[in-house]
């Protein structure tokens, strides 16, 4: 039988998907939980690691402006940078002459970064290096290199070192909980995508919609895994099944997952079962009801339910000469349980053999899932 193409283009059932991933939040919880260790621990190795060591030293250095002919304090040293004027061969050549032979113009430039943070005459200058020693040494030699200038220019009356703080070693901010965090989310959406992947691949049937959807077959109706709360699902299955028969008795049944046996004499019990038989609820077929087990020993009604059972690893031609009999079979489909392509094998027998398909039921269904689908 060729698979239903219909079926592959069925919308995605939010609902269903929902109630189905209820029942994996535990997978999704150890993910997110997993995703914040690895990305804490991640970060933390990285750190510890990957981190380069750098020190870093502060000056801050207090710059008196000279009077120019007019009176006027100088003030255009405002519309410069001092990074650039800490470039110029006047500055640097005095820096350098406090310097050892050992450091270029270019190494200075680059460790060495002055700035103009608000106040005009207050200048930071930050030096960072990969060792303590080589920061010191700039450190001093640009505090002497730009005290020394001050003497020299007319535009400054001096400056002076107000702070020298000694090179303190550079770590990165501590975003252990940010890392922890985004990893985290990464996992909880990868975890979720792959449930929703997993979702759009289970050929499973939880619901009648998804026999009528997957195999365009009558949907009978569902026997419960357990015997709490048969009804509405068993009054509908006797009328579904009740109707479709008519006065026929005895019908085939094929259980699509081996246990055909037990699965007959639960249907039997169900179809058989009279008026006194179902307790519970409001005395009636309907609330909290169960069915009760026949005393040994009581005579069998001439108009009970009979079902023959096959499974489908076994059925034989003889087999389906009955099933022609007694004008087809019903097949059950167990809930949760992916059996669509044995079942699509099972179709295939029948209709090569002229077999009809009366209906599907699933069986071992799980009243408290349908229970919140059908609310």
């Amino acid at each position: 039988m060729k698979k239903n193409q219909d079926y592959d283009k069925q919308s995605m059932d939010l609902k269903r998907l929902f109630l189905r991933m209820q029942g994996k939040i535990w997978l999704l919880i150890m993910l997110i939980v997993l995703g914040a260790v690895i990305g804490g621990v991640g970060y933390q190795i990285a750190r510890a690691t990957r981190m380069p060591i750098t020190y870093e030293a502060v000056s801050k250095l207090y710059i008196s402006f000279a009077a120019d002919e007019n009176g006027d304090v100088y003030q255009y040293y405002n519309g410069y940078t001092w990074n650039e004027l800490l470039d110029t061969d006047p500055i640097m050549e005095k820096i350098e002459d406090n310097l050892s032979d050992d450091y270029t113009a270019q190494e200075v430039i680059e460790a060495t970064k002055a700035e103009i943070l608000s106040d005009i005459r207050l200048l930071t200058v930050t030096v960072q290096g990969a060792d303590e020693k080589t920061v010191r040494e700039i450190q001093s030699a640009v505090e002497a290199g730009l005290v020394d200038y001050s003497k020299e220019s007319e535009e400054l009356k001096r400056i002076e070192v107000i702070r020298s703080m000694e090179p303190e070693r550079v770590y990165w901010d501590d975003k252990t909980v940010t890392a922890g965090v985004l990893s985290a989310v990464a996992f909880a959406i990868v975890g979720i995508f792959v449930l929703t992947i997993f979702y759009v691949m289970d050929d499973a049937v939880y619901v009648q919609a998804d026999v009528e959807k997957r195999y365009k077959t009558r949907a009978l109706g569902m026997m419960m895994k357990s015997q709490k709360g048969l009804q509405p699902y068993a009054r509908e299955l006797i009328a579904n099944i009740t109707y479709v028969l008519g006065e026929q008795r005895e019908f085939v049944l094929i259980d699509m997952d081996g246990h055909a046996d037990v699965r007959t004499m639960e249907l039997e019990r169900l179809l058989n079962a009279g008026e006194n038989e179902f307790i519970g609820g409001d005395g009636e077929m309907g609330g909290l009801t169960w069915t009760m087990p026949k005393p040994e020993g009581e005579a069998e009604r001439e108009d009970a339910w009979k079902a023959v059972p096959f499974n489908e690893s076994v059925i034989t031609a003889e087999d389906c000469t009955k099933i022609r009999s007694l004008k087809g079979a019903i097949l059950l489909l167990p809930y949760g349980t992916d059996v669509s392509k044995k079942t699509e094998r099972v179709l295939n027998l029948l209709k090569n053999q002229d077999c009809d398909v009366i209906g599907m039921i699933i069986t071992q269904a799980d009243e408290d899932f349908l229970n919140s689908y059908y609310n």
